[in-house]
Protein backbone atom coordinates (compact mmCIF):
# COMPACT_ATOMS: atom_id res chain seq x y z
CA UNK A 1 0.00 0.00 0.00
CA UNK A 2 2.78 2.56 1.00
CA UNK A 3 4.64 2.06 -2.74
CA UNK A 4 1.22 2.07 -3.99
CA UNK A 5 0.32 5.49 -2.70
CA UNK A 6 3.54 7.28 -3.31
CA UNK A 7 3.83 5.85 -7.71
CA UNK A 8 3.34 8.66 -9.85
CA UNK A 9 -0.30 9.62 -11.71
CA UNK A 10 -1.35 9.09 -15.36
CA UNK A 11 -1.23 11.44 -17.90
CA UNK A 12 -4.92 11.32 -17.92
CA UNK A 13 -5.05 12.12 -14.25
CA UNK A 14 -2.90 15.46 -14.20
CA UNK A 15 -5.33 16.30 -17.16
CA UNK A 16 -8.34 16.10 -15.46
CA UNK A 17 -6.62 18.18 -12.31
CA UNK A 18 -5.87 20.61 -14.85
CA UNK A 19 -9.20 20.91 -15.97
CA UNK A 20 -10.47 21.43 -12.56
CA UNK A 21 -8.73 24.02 -11.59
CA UNK A 22 -9.54 25.76 -14.64
CA UNK A 23 -13.66 25.65 -14.18
CA UNK A 24 -12.68 26.14 -9.95
CA UNK A 25 -10.82 28.98 -10.91
CA UNK A 26 -14.39 30.77 -12.94
CA UNK A 27 -12.94 29.11 -16.46
CA UNK A 28 -15.55 26.84 -18.74
CA UNK A 29 -14.74 23.51 -19.34
CA UNK A 30 -14.57 22.68 -23.29
CA UNK A 31 -14.18 26.41 -24.08
CA UNK A 32 -11.32 26.98 -21.57
CA UNK A 33 -9.53 23.41 -21.66
CA UNK A 34 -10.35 20.99 -24.22
CA UNK A 35 -12.24 17.86 -23.57
CA UNK A 36 -13.35 14.64 -25.41
CA UNK A 37 -15.42 12.85 -23.21
CA UNK A 38 -18.41 13.61 -20.48
CA UNK A 39 -17.26 15.99 -17.48
CA UNK A 40 -18.33 13.49 -14.74
CA UNK A 41 -14.94 12.79 -14.06
CA UNK A 42 -13.79 16.21 -13.94
CA UNK A 43 -17.25 16.80 -11.61
CA UNK A 44 -15.36 14.13 -9.23
CA UNK A 45 -11.99 16.26 -9.34
CA UNK A 46 -13.80 19.57 -8.64
CA UNK A 47 -15.40 17.52 -5.99
CA UNK A 48 -12.75 16.30 -3.68
CA UNK A 49 -9.54 18.50 -4.21
CA UNK A 50 -10.48 21.34 -2.19
CA UNK A 51 -10.99 18.58 0.02
CA UNK A 52 -8.04 16.44 -0.03
CA UNK A 53 -5.65 19.62 -1.92
CA UNK A 54 -3.47 18.91 -4.94
CA UNK A 55 -1.24 16.01 -3.88
CA UNK A 56 -0.43 13.17 -5.85
CA UNK A 57 -0.52 10.63 -3.20
CA UNK A 58 -3.74 12.31 -1.59
CA UNK A 59 -5.79 11.35 -4.76
CA UNK A 60 -4.44 8.10 -4.72
CA UNK A 61 -5.84 7.52 -1.24
CA UNK A 62 -8.82 8.52 -2.62
CA UNK A 63 -8.81 6.19 -5.42
CA UNK A 64 -7.57 3.29 -2.91
CA UNK A 65 -10.98 3.72 -1.02
CA UNK A 66 -13.23 4.10 -4.32
CA UNK A 67 -11.63 0.31 -5.50
CA UNK A 68 -11.81 -1.01 -1.98
CA UNK A 69 -15.01 -0.47 -2.25
CA UNK A 70 -15.74 -1.76 -5.61
CA UNK A 71 -13.56 -5.30 -4.58
CA UNK A 72 -15.70 -5.13 -1.00
CA UNK A 73 -18.74 -5.60 -3.08
CA UNK A 74 -17.19 -8.31 -5.45
CA UNK A 75 -15.88 -10.25 -2.29
CA UNK A 76 -19.31 -10.43 -0.65
CA UNK A 77 -21.32 -10.65 -4.15
CA UNK A 78 -21.65 -14.88 -3.00
CA UNK A 79 -21.76 -14.46 0.41
CA UNK A 80 -25.22 -15.14 1.08
CA UNK A 81 -24.82 -18.92 -1.50
CA UNK A 82 -22.98 -19.98 1.82
CA UNK A 83 -19.29 -19.20 0.29
CA UNK A 84 -16.95 -19.18 3.36
CA UNK A 85 -15.23 -16.42 4.57
CA UNK A 86 -12.12 -18.09 3.36
CA UNK A 87 -13.07 -17.98 0.05
CA UNK A 88 -14.50 -14.25 0.43
CA UNK A 89 -10.78 -13.86 1.50
CA UNK A 90 -9.57 -15.08 -1.67
CA UNK A 91 -11.22 -13.26 -3.67
CA UNK A 92 -10.08 -9.83 -1.71
CA UNK A 93 -6.27 -11.25 -2.26
CA UNK A 94 -6.76 -11.72 -5.80
CA UNK A 95 -8.74 -8.56 -6.67
CA UNK A 96 -6.03 -6.23 -4.62
CA UNK A 97 -2.93 -8.47 -5.94
CA UNK A 98 -4.50 -7.40 -9.51
CA UNK A 99 -4.80 -3.85 -8.63
CA UNK A 100 -1.49 -3.49 -6.99
CA UNK A 101 0.27 -5.47 -10.17
CA UNK A 102 -0.87 -3.18 -12.77
CA UNK A 103 0.75 -0.03 -13.71
CA UNK A 104 -0.47 3.80 -12.97
CA UNK A 105 -1.85 4.14 -16.64
CA UNK A 106 -4.88 2.08 -14.50
CA UNK A 107 -4.99 3.94 -11.56
CA UNK A 108 -7.60 6.72 -10.83
CA UNK A 109 -9.22 6.63 -14.65
CA UNK A 110 -12.54 6.55 -15.51
CA UNK A 111 -13.24 2.59 -15.95
CA UNK A 112 -11.82 1.72 -12.58
CA UNK A 113 -13.74 4.87 -10.85
CA UNK A 114 -17.18 3.71 -12.77
CA UNK A 115 -17.05 0.45 -11.59
CA UNK A 116 -18.07 1.18 -7.79
CA UNK A 117 -21.51 2.76 -8.74
CA UNK A 118 -21.80 -0.02 -11.52
CA UNK A 119 -21.46 -2.27 -9.16
CA UNK A 120 -23.46 -0.90 -6.72
CA UNK A 121 -26.69 -0.71 -9.18
CA UNK A 122 -25.53 -4.44 -9.73
CA UNK A 123 -26.38 -4.96 -5.92
CA UNK A 124 -29.54 -2.91 -6.21
CA UNK A 125 -30.80 -4.97 -9.35
CA UNK A 126 -30.15 -8.18 -7.75
CA UNK A 127 -32.71 -6.68 -4.38
CA UNK A 128 -35.06 -5.88 -7.17
CA UNK A 129 -35.35 -9.02 -8.53
CA UNK A 130 -35.35 -10.84 -5.12
CA UNK A 131 -38.27 -8.66 -4.42
CA UNK A 132 -40.19 -9.04 -7.35
CA UNK A 133 -40.19 -12.78 -7.55
CA UNK A 134 -40.53 -13.46 -3.70
CA UNK A 135 -43.58 -11.63 -3.69
CA UNK A 136 -44.68 -13.79 -6.68
CA UNK A 137 -43.68 -17.15 -4.89
CA UNK A 138 -45.95 -16.07 -1.67
CA UNK A 139 -48.57 -14.45 -3.52
CA UNK A 140 -48.43 -11.21 -1.53
CA UNK A 141 -48.35 -8.15 -3.15
CA UNK A 142 -45.68 -5.13 -3.37
CA UNK A 143 -46.28 -1.44 -3.42
CA UNK A 144 -45.58 -0.37 -6.84
CA UNK A 145 -44.01 3.00 -5.43
CA UNK A 146 -41.37 0.88 -3.70
CA UNK A 147 -40.31 -1.01 -7.03
CA UNK A 148 -40.34 2.21 -8.92
CA UNK A 149 -38.20 4.09 -5.86
CA UNK A 150 -35.71 1.33 -5.95
CA UNK A 151 -35.22 1.17 -9.76
CA UNK A 152 -35.16 5.31 -9.33
CA UNK A 153 -32.25 4.72 -7.09
CA UNK A 154 -30.32 2.01 -9.20
CA UNK A 155 -31.07 4.64 -12.31
CA UNK A 156 -28.93 7.55 -10.46
CA UNK A 157 -26.17 4.81 -10.00
CA UNK A 158 -26.10 3.72 -14.00
CA UNK A 159 -26.64 7.63 -14.55
CA UNK A 160 -23.43 8.56 -11.93
CA UNK A 161 -21.03 5.83 -13.76
CA UNK A 162 -22.69 7.21 -17.59
CA UNK A 163 -21.26 10.62 -16.73
CA UNK A 164 -17.88 9.49 -16.43
CA UNK A 165 -17.91 6.98 -19.21
CA UNK A 166 -21.01 6.36 -21.22
CA UNK A 167 -19.92 3.15 -22.46
CA UNK A 168 -21.18 1.64 -18.90
CA UNK A 169 -24.20 1.25 -20.46
CA UNK A 170 -23.68 -1.78 -22.48
CA UNK A 171 -23.79 -3.79 -19.73
CA UNK A 172 -26.10 -1.90 -17.62
CA UNK A 173 -28.67 -3.00 -20.70
CA UNK A 174 -27.33 -6.88 -20.40
CA UNK A 175 -27.70 -6.45 -16.67
CA UNK A 176 -31.51 -5.71 -17.05
CA UNK A 177 -31.96 -8.07 -19.86
CA UNK A 178 -30.67 -10.79 -17.32
CA UNK A 179 -33.61 -9.63 -14.85
CA UNK A 180 -36.06 -9.34 -17.93
CA UNK A 181 -35.13 -12.99 -18.08
CA UNK A 182 -35.76 -13.92 -14.37
CA UNK A 183 -39.05 -12.32 -14.13
CA UNK A 184 -42.12 -12.51 -15.58
CA UNK A 185 -44.26 -9.85 -14.57
CA UNK A 186 -44.66 -7.08 -17.33
CA UNK A 187 -46.62 -4.34 -15.25
CA UNK A 188 -44.27 -4.54 -12.68
CA UNK A 189 -41.43 -4.31 -14.98
CA UNK A 190 -42.72 -1.48 -16.84
CA UNK A 191 -42.85 0.57 -13.57
CA UNK A 192 -39.67 -0.63 -12.70
CA UNK A 193 -38.44 0.45 -16.13
CA UNK A 194 -39.84 3.46 -15.53
CA UNK A 195 -37.83 4.40 -12.17
CA UNK A 196 -34.56 3.15 -13.95
CA UNK A 197 -35.46 5.48 -16.90
CA UNK A 198 -36.38 8.46 -15.25
CA UNK A 199 -33.70 8.12 -12.46
CA UNK A 200 -30.69 8.33 -15.76
CA UNK A 201 -32.58 11.21 -16.64
CA UNK A 202 -32.94 13.39 -13.45
CA UNK A 203 -29.49 13.21 -13.08
CA UNK A 204 -28.90 13.72 -16.65
CA UNK A 205 -31.17 16.91 -16.65
CA UNK A 206 -28.93 18.30 -13.57
CA UNK A 207 -25.57 17.72 -15.35
CA UNK A 208 -26.90 19.13 -18.52
CA UNK A 209 -28.25 21.94 -16.87
CA UNK A 210 -24.73 22.75 -14.82
CA UNK A 211 -23.17 23.08 -18.24
CA UNK A 212 -25.95 25.51 -19.68
CA UNK A 213 -25.63 27.76 -16.97
CA UNK A 214 -21.93 27.35 -16.86
CA UNK A 215 -21.58 28.39 -20.41
CA UNK A 216 -19.98 25.23 -21.59
CA UNK A 217 -23.05 23.96 -23.48
CA UNK A 218 -22.69 24.93 -27.04
CA UNK A 219 -18.58 23.95 -26.80
CA UNK A 220 -19.99 20.06 -25.41
CA UNK A 221 -22.02 20.16 -28.13
CA UNK A 222 -19.61 21.48 -30.49
CA UNK A 223 -16.99 18.62 -28.91
CA UNK A 224 -19.38 16.10 -29.71
CA UNK A 225 -20.83 16.51 -32.63
CA UNK A 226 -17.21 17.62 -34.73
CA UNK A 227 -14.50 16.00 -32.60
CA UNK A 228 -15.89 13.06 -31.27
CA UNK A 229 -16.56 10.90 -34.00
CA UNK A 230 -13.21 11.34 -35.97
CA UNK A 231 -11.43 10.40 -32.32
CA UNK A 232 -14.20 7.31 -32.07
CA UNK A 233 -13.17 6.51 -35.18
CA UNK A 234 -8.89 6.47 -34.59
CA UNK A 235 -9.46 3.80 -32.70
CA UNK A 236 -8.45 1.06 -34.98
CA UNK A 237 -5.47 2.32 -36.07
CA UNK A 238 -4.44 1.47 -32.17
CA UNK A 239 -5.36 -2.22 -32.56
CA UNK A 240 -2.22 -3.95 -34.21
CA UNK A 241 -0.57 -6.69 -32.85
CA UNK A 242 2.36 -4.82 -31.36
CA UNK A 243 0.47 -2.95 -29.33
CA UNK A 244 -1.83 -6.20 -28.07
CA UNK A 245 1.21 -8.37 -27.46
CA UNK A 246 2.51 -5.21 -25.01
CA UNK A 247 -0.80 -4.24 -23.73
CA UNK A 248 -1.05 -8.66 -23.06
CA UNK A 249 2.56 -8.39 -21.58
CA UNK A 250 1.76 -6.11 -19.27
CA UNK A 251 -1.29 -7.35 -17.87
CA UNK A 252 0.43 -10.49 -17.29
CA UNK A 253 -0.58 -13.24 -16.23
CA UNK A 254 -3.83 -11.34 -15.21
CA UNK A 255 -5.34 -11.74 -19.12
CA UNK A 256 -4.90 -15.60 -18.91
CA UNK A 257 -8.07 -15.40 -16.41
CA UNK A 258 -10.52 -14.35 -19.60
CA UNK A 259 -9.89 -17.85 -21.39
CA UNK A 260 -11.82 -19.30 -17.76
CA UNK A 261 -13.91 -16.29 -16.95
CA UNK A 262 -15.63 -16.16 -20.32
CA UNK A 263 -16.53 -19.92 -20.47
CA UNK A 264 -17.75 -19.93 -17.23
CA UNK A 265 -20.18 -17.05 -17.45
CA UNK A 266 -21.86 -18.64 -21.39
CA UNK A 267 -22.09 -21.88 -19.27
CA UNK A 268 -23.80 -19.92 -16.16
CA UNK A 269 -26.35 -18.41 -18.94
CA UNK A 270 -26.78 -21.89 -21.04
CA UNK A 271 -27.46 -23.55 -18.01
CA UNK A 272 -29.90 -21.23 -16.71
CA UNK A 273 -31.58 -20.69 -20.09
CA UNK A 274 -31.90 -24.35 -19.69
CA UNK A 275 -33.39 -24.80 -16.51
CA UNK A 276 -35.98 -21.90 -17.22
CA UNK A 277 -36.90 -23.65 -20.63
CA UNK A 278 -37.40 -27.45 -18.88
CA UNK A 279 -39.47 -25.91 -15.75
CA UNK A 280 -40.17 -22.75 -16.25
CA UNK A 281 -39.80 -22.20 -12.24
CA UNK A 282 -38.32 -19.77 -10.44
CA UNK A 283 -34.30 -19.93 -10.82
CA UNK A 284 -32.01 -20.73 -7.65
CA UNK A 285 -30.82 -17.27 -5.72
CA UNK A 286 -27.17 -18.83 -6.67
CA UNK A 287 -28.54 -19.36 -10.39
CA UNK A 288 -29.52 -15.71 -10.02
CA UNK A 289 -26.69 -14.18 -9.20
CA UNK A 290 -24.08 -15.97 -11.12
CA UNK A 291 -26.10 -15.12 -14.10
CA UNK A 292 -26.68 -11.24 -13.14
CA UNK A 293 -22.53 -11.04 -12.48
CA UNK A 294 -21.78 -13.29 -15.63
CA UNK A 295 -23.78 -10.74 -17.96
CA UNK A 296 -22.41 -7.64 -16.29
CA UNK A 297 -18.89 -8.98 -17.52
CA UNK A 298 -19.84 -10.13 -20.27
CA UNK A 299 -21.26 -6.65 -21.16
CA UNK A 300 -18.14 -5.01 -19.99
CA UNK A 301 -16.05 -7.17 -21.98
CA UNK A 302 -17.94 -6.46 -25.01
CA UNK A 303 -17.83 -3.22 -24.77
CA UNK A 304 -13.82 -2.52 -24.12
CA UNK A 305 -13.00 -4.24 -26.98
CA UNK A 306 -15.81 -3.68 -29.17
CA UNK A 307 -16.13 0.49 -29.30
CA UNK A 308 -12.96 1.46 -26.98
CA UNK A 309 -9.18 2.31 -27.48
CA UNK A 310 -6.49 -0.66 -26.60
CA UNK A 311 -5.67 1.59 -23.62
CA UNK A 312 -4.57 -0.62 -20.55
CA UNK A 313 -6.87 1.18 -18.18
CA UNK A 314 -9.89 0.48 -20.86
CA UNK A 315 -9.50 -3.13 -19.30
CA UNK A 316 -8.95 -3.24 -15.79
CA UNK A 317 -12.88 -3.62 -14.71
CA UNK A 318 -13.27 -6.25 -16.69
CA UNK A 319 -10.37 -8.25 -15.04
CA UNK A 320 -11.63 -7.65 -11.98
CA UNK A 321 -15.08 -9.01 -12.88
CA UNK A 322 -13.24 -11.94 -14.23
CA UNK A 323 -11.79 -12.70 -10.51
CA UNK A 324 -15.23 -12.19 -9.30
CA UNK A 325 -16.89 -14.70 -11.99
CA UNK A 326 -14.43 -17.74 -11.06
CA UNK A 327 -14.48 -16.83 -7.67
CA UNK A 328 -18.09 -17.53 -7.21
CA UNK A 329 -18.46 -20.17 -9.48
CA UNK A 330 -15.20 -22.13 -7.14
CA UNK A 331 -16.93 -20.80 -4.19
CA UNK A 332 -19.91 -22.62 -4.77
CA UNK A 333 -18.03 -25.59 -6.51
CA UNK A 334 -16.34 -25.90 -3.24
CA UNK A 335 -19.40 -25.47 -1.11
CA UNK A 336 -21.02 -28.50 -3.01
CA UNK A 337 -18.14 -30.87 -4.05
CA UNK A 338 -13.96 -30.54 -3.66
CA UNK A 339 -12.07 -29.65 -5.98
CA UNK A 340 -10.47 -31.89 -8.94
CA UNK A 341 -6.79 -32.61 -9.78
CA UNK A 342 -7.10 -29.95 -12.80
CA UNK A 343 -9.01 -27.11 -10.89
CA UNK A 344 -6.00 -27.91 -7.81
CA UNK A 345 -3.12 -27.37 -9.97
CA UNK A 346 -4.33 -24.51 -12.85
CA UNK A 347 -4.84 -22.55 -9.42
CA UNK A 348 -1.49 -23.44 -8.31
CA UNK A 349 0.09 -22.46 -11.71
CA UNK A 350 -1.68 -19.46 -11.52
CA UNK A 351 -1.06 -18.38 -8.55
CA UNK A 352 3.18 -19.13 -8.79
CA UNK A 353 2.82 -16.60 -11.89
CA UNK A 354 0.91 -14.18 -10.32
CA UNK A 355 3.93 -14.08 -7.71
CA UNK A 356 6.98 -14.57 -9.83
CA UNK A 357 5.45 -11.37 -11.90
CA UNK A 358 4.04 -9.44 -8.78
CA UNK A 359 5.97 -5.94 -9.31
CA UNK A 360 6.54 -5.14 -5.39
CA UNK A 361 8.23 -8.24 -4.79
CA UNK A 362 11.29 -7.12 -6.84
CA UNK A 363 14.15 -6.61 -4.97
CA UNK A 364 14.40 -2.82 -5.89
CA UNK A 365 10.86 -2.08 -5.08
CA UNK A 366 11.11 -3.35 -1.76
CA UNK A 367 14.30 -1.98 -0.82
CA UNK A 368 11.66 1.20 -1.19
CA UNK A 369 9.43 0.51 1.30
CA UNK A 370 10.66 2.58 3.98
CA UNK A 371 11.32 5.55 2.14
CA UNK A 372 7.70 4.96 0.72
CA UNK A 373 6.33 4.88 4.72
CA UNK A 374 8.19 7.95 5.54
CA UNK A 375 8.56 10.20 3.03
CA UNK A 376 6.08 11.86 0.60
CA UNK A 377 6.32 11.15 -3.18
CA UNK A 378 8.71 14.09 -4.86
CA UNK A 379 9.77 13.25 -8.46
CA UNK A 380 13.11 10.89 -7.96
CA UNK A 381 11.09 8.09 -6.04
CA UNK A 382 7.95 8.22 -8.52
CA UNK A 383 10.68 7.88 -11.12
CA UNK A 384 11.61 4.50 -8.98
CA UNK A 385 7.99 3.46 -8.04
CA UNK A 386 6.72 3.75 -11.86
CA UNK A 387 5.72 0.66 -13.95
CA UNK A 388 5.32 2.25 -16.84
CA UNK A 389 7.70 4.44 -18.31
CA UNK A 390 6.41 7.30 -19.61
CA UNK A 391 7.89 9.72 -18.27
CA UNK A 392 12.11 10.13 -17.59
CA UNK A 393 11.70 11.63 -14.40
CA UNK A 394 15.04 12.93 -13.39
CA UNK A 395 15.27 14.39 -17.02
CA UNK A 396 11.66 16.16 -16.37
CA UNK A 397 13.14 17.56 -13.45
CA UNK A 398 16.06 18.87 -14.53
CA UNK A 399 13.72 20.66 -17.67
CA UNK A 400 11.50 21.89 -14.33
CA UNK A 401 14.54 23.35 -12.75
CA UNK A 402 15.43 24.98 -16.18
CA UNK A 403 11.89 26.36 -16.63
CA UNK A 404 11.74 28.00 -12.94
CA UNK A 405 14.60 30.50 -13.92
CA UNK A 406 12.33 31.97 -17.03
CA UNK A 407 9.99 33.20 -13.97
CA UNK A 408 7.28 31.91 -16.72
CA UNK A 409 3.76 33.03 -16.41
CA UNK A 410 0.05 31.64 -16.97
CA UNK A 411 -0.12 30.69 -20.86
CA UNK A 412 3.21 30.98 -21.88
CA UNK A 413 4.66 27.31 -21.85
CA UNK A 414 3.19 24.66 -24.16
CA UNK A 415 3.69 21.21 -23.80
CA UNK A 416 3.37 19.58 -27.34
CA UNK A 417 3.30 15.88 -26.44
CA UNK A 418 0.60 14.97 -23.36
CA UNK A 419 3.39 13.24 -21.78
CA UNK A 420 4.55 16.69 -20.41
CA UNK A 421 1.63 17.54 -18.84
CA UNK A 422 3.38 17.22 -15.25
CA UNK A 423 4.92 20.62 -15.62
CA UNK A 424 2.18 22.59 -15.90
CA UNK A 425 1.36 21.57 -12.00
CA UNK A 426 4.65 21.33 -11.19
CA UNK A 427 5.60 25.22 -12.57
CA UNK A 428 2.12 26.28 -11.38
CA UNK A 429 1.42 28.05 -14.43
CA UNK A 430 -2.05 27.58 -17.11
CA UNK A 431 -1.22 26.09 -20.49
CA UNK A 432 -0.48 28.22 -23.61
CA UNK A 433 -3.39 26.87 -25.41
CA UNK A 434 -6.71 25.09 -24.43
CA UNK A 435 -5.60 21.87 -26.31
CA UNK A 436 -3.26 20.28 -23.26
CA UNK A 437 -3.41 17.00 -25.02
CA UNK A 438 -1.59 18.85 -28.36
CA UNK A 439 -0.16 15.91 -29.82
CA UNK A 440 -2.99 13.64 -29.35
CA UNK A 441 -5.62 16.37 -30.82
CA UNK A 442 -2.83 16.36 -33.93
CA UNK A 443 -2.63 12.97 -34.99
CA UNK A 444 -6.25 11.31 -33.66
CA UNK A 445 -8.37 15.11 -34.71
CA UNK A 446 -6.18 15.25 -38.25
CA UNK A 447 -9.00 17.43 -39.92
CA UNK A 448 -8.85 20.26 -36.96
CA UNK A 449 -5.32 20.49 -37.43
CA UNK A 450 -6.68 24.86 -38.89
CA UNK A 451 -7.90 25.02 -35.40
CA UNK A 452 -5.15 23.90 -33.47
CA UNK A 453 -2.64 26.07 -35.55
CA UNK A 454 -4.73 28.70 -34.97
CA UNK A 455 -4.73 28.35 -30.77
CA UNK A 456 -0.83 28.19 -31.10
CA UNK A 457 -0.46 31.46 -33.36
CA UNK A 458 -2.87 33.32 -30.77
CA UNK A 459 -1.65 32.24 -27.64
CA UNK A 460 1.23 34.09 -25.90
CA UNK A 461 3.77 31.13 -25.78
CA UNK A 462 7.30 31.82 -25.21
CA UNK A 463 8.71 28.60 -24.91
CA UNK A 464 7.58 24.91 -25.88
CA UNK A 465 8.89 21.87 -24.52
CA UNK A 466 8.83 18.66 -27.12
CA UNK A 467 9.81 15.07 -26.45
CA UNK A 468 11.89 13.45 -28.56
CA UNK A 469 10.45 9.60 -27.64
CA UNK A 470 6.66 10.51 -27.86
CA UNK A 471 7.29 12.22 -31.10
CA UNK A 472 8.79 9.44 -33.04
CA UNK A 473 12.41 9.19 -32.67
CA UNK A 474 13.48 5.59 -30.69
CA UNK A 475 14.83 6.18 -27.14
CA UNK A 476 18.63 5.14 -28.47
CA UNK A 477 18.20 7.91 -31.39
CA UNK A 478 16.26 10.25 -28.96
CA UNK A 479 19.18 10.20 -26.09
CA UNK A 480 21.87 10.29 -28.67
CA UNK A 481 24.55 13.36 -28.43
CA UNK A 482 25.92 14.73 -30.92
CA UNK A 483 29.87 14.96 -32.01
CA UNK A 484 29.49 18.92 -32.75
CA UNK A 485 29.80 20.25 -28.72
CA UNK A 486 27.83 22.97 -30.36
CA UNK A 487 24.64 20.69 -30.89
CA UNK A 488 22.46 20.56 -28.57
CA UNK A 489 19.93 18.10 -30.33
CA UNK A 490 20.62 14.43 -31.07
CA UNK A 491 22.50 13.65 -34.52
CA UNK A 492 19.14 12.61 -36.19
CA UNK A 493 17.41 15.79 -35.45
CA UNK A 494 16.69 17.73 -38.48
CA UNK A 495 18.28 20.68 -38.16
CA UNK A 496 17.95 21.44 -41.59
CA UNK A 497 14.25 21.56 -41.38
CA UNK A 498 12.77 24.80 -41.94
CA UNK A 499 9.11 26.04 -40.92
CA UNK A 500 7.88 23.48 -39.19
CA UNK A 501 6.24 23.92 -35.58
CA UNK A 502 7.75 23.17 -33.49
CA UNK A 503 11.00 22.10 -34.58
CA UNK A 504 11.93 24.80 -36.43
CA UNK A 505 12.22 26.75 -32.75
CA UNK A 506 15.65 27.27 -32.00
CA UNK A 507 16.32 24.23 -28.57
CA UNK A 508 17.59 26.13 -25.90
CA UNK A 509 17.81 23.49 -22.92
CA UNK A 510 17.74 19.75 -23.59
CA UNK A 511 17.71 16.81 -20.89
CA UNK A 512 17.77 13.80 -22.24
CA UNK A 513 14.70 12.92 -24.72
CA UNK A 514 12.97 16.45 -23.65
CA UNK A 515 13.66 19.40 -25.66
CA UNK A 516 12.99 23.18 -24.60
CA UNK A 517 12.41 25.75 -27.26
CA UNK A 518 12.56 29.52 -27.28
CA UNK A 519 9.64 30.85 -29.41
CA UNK A 520 10.62 32.99 -32.35
CA UNK A 521 8.37 34.20 -34.86
CA UNK A 522 7.17 32.83 -37.71
CA UNK A 523 5.74 29.80 -35.81
CA UNK A 524 5.43 27.82 -39.48
CA UNK A 525 3.18 24.68 -39.88
CA UNK A 526 2.53 21.40 -38.97
CA UNK A 527 4.50 18.53 -40.26
CA UNK A 528 2.53 16.06 -42.18
CA UNK A 529 2.11 13.22 -39.86
CA UNK A 530 2.37 14.83 -36.65
CA UNK A 531 5.54 13.71 -36.12
CA UNK A 532 9.47 14.45 -36.20
CA UNK A 533 11.41 12.69 -38.76
CA UNK A 534 14.90 12.24 -38.88
CA UNK A 535 17.43 15.00 -40.63
CA UNK A 536 17.89 11.95 -43.23
CA UNK A 537 14.30 11.88 -43.91
CA UNK A 538 14.34 15.45 -44.26
CA UNK A 539 17.70 15.47 -46.64
CA UNK A 540 15.71 12.27 -48.57
CA UNK A 541 12.55 14.73 -49.25
CA UNK A 542 14.28 17.60 -50.17
CA UNK A 543 16.14 15.39 -53.20
CA UNK A 544 13.18 13.77 -53.88
CA UNK A 545 11.03 17.06 -54.36
CA UNK A 546 14.16 18.39 -56.48
CA UNK A 547 14.10 15.31 -58.40
CA UNK A 548 11.03 16.01 -59.14
CA UNK A 549 11.12 19.78 -60.49
CA UNK A 550 13.36 19.06 -62.21
CA UNK A 551 11.29 16.00 -64.09
CA UNK A 552 8.71 18.79 -64.53
CA UNK A 553 10.88 21.34 -66.25
CA UNK A 554 12.13 18.92 -68.54
CA UNK A 555 8.64 18.20 -69.27
CA UNK A 556 7.47 20.96 -69.55
CA UNK A 557 7.48 23.04 -73.68
CA UNK A 558 10.48 25.30 -74.61
CA UNK A 559 9.99 28.66 -75.27
CA UNK A 560 11.60 30.24 -78.18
Amino acid sequence: MPMFIRMPLATDVVLYDLQAKTVLNGGTLYKDIFETNLPGIVWLHMLIRPLIGMSSDALRIVDLLIFSGSALLLMFWNRRNQASVTALLWIGIALFAFYFSITEWCHFQRDTIILFPALTALWLRRKQVDRLLESQQSGTGISLSAVWGWAFLEGLCWATAFWIKPFVAVPALCVWCGSLFLIRQPRKLLVDFSGLLLGGLVLGAVGIIWMWQTGAWSWFYDTFTRWNPEYVESRTAGWNSLRFAQFLYRFYPWFLLHLVAVPLALSTLWTCWKTRRQSQAILAISQRDSLLLSLMYLGWLFQSYAFQHLFDYVHSPSHLLAIGVIGVYLSNRIHQQSLNWYWNTGIALFVFLAVLSFPNFRPERIQLWQTCVFHSSDLQLKSKLALMVQVDWDDLAAVKSFLETQQLKDHELHCYNSTLVYLYPELNIEPATRYVFFDTSLIFCPTHRGELMKSVNESSQKFIVTDLLESGFDRETALARSENSKQITPPAYPVSLKGAYPWSQPVVFRAGRYLVHRVKHPLGRFTGSGYLPTEEQVQAFARQQKLQKEKSDSASPVEN
